[in-house]
């Protein structure tokens, strides 16, 4: 994985935190499209013809804690009526599940650099299943706590621009 990569990924995902510590409002389209862009990229990278058992092992169990983080975070956001629809923002607790699945991925870094694992000692692969999974998963907690408290979800910013425009004549 080179620098730049890496410099991306961090920078998406501190302007996921900024942007989610200062409120949103929940849509459906914006929730879900990003994180799962982000997995199929990961399994689109990896080489699936070289992995090895402890490859599939270390990947299956990195994504079962980066969901279980994901999903953590997801009860941990802050949810409220702003403007008629749901709006959420992340609380300090979630900025620090953020820490710990950062730190997650770091041991993870470390146990694949230990063990040589191939494919799963490829990085990028790995950290954007890690990434898109746990967001994934947050976004699904999120989505579910919105509709089972009766909040109305936003507009997706799609429709929303559809509806607002005005007719030519």
């Amino acid at each position: 994985m080179n620098y730049a990569q890496i410099l991306l990924i961090a920078a998406l995902i501190v302007w996921t935190m900024v942007r989610r510590m200062a409120g949103q409002p929940v849509q459906s389209r914006r929730m879900l499209i990003i994180p799962l862009g982000v997995t199929v990229a990961g399994v689109a990278q990896l080489d699936a013809g070289h992995l090895a058992t402890v490859d599939l092992a270390i990947l299956v169990v990195q994504a079962a804690l980066s969901i279980g983080l994901g999903l953590a975070r997801g009860a941990s956001v802050r949810l409220y009526l702003r403007d008629g629809v749901a709006w959420s923002r992340y609380r300090w607790l979630t900025i620090g599940l953020w820490v710990a699945t950062i730190g997650v991925r770091v041991v993870f870094a470390v146990m694949t650099g230990a063990l040589r694992s191939g494919a799963a000692a490829s990085a990028m692969p790995s950290l954007l299943i890690g990434l898109g999974v746990g967001l994934l998963a947050e976004a699904a907690l999120v989505l579910f706590r919105v509709t089972t408290s009766e909040l109305p979800l936003a507009p997706d910013d799609r429709a929303g621009r559809t509806s607002r425009r005005q007719p030519i004549l």
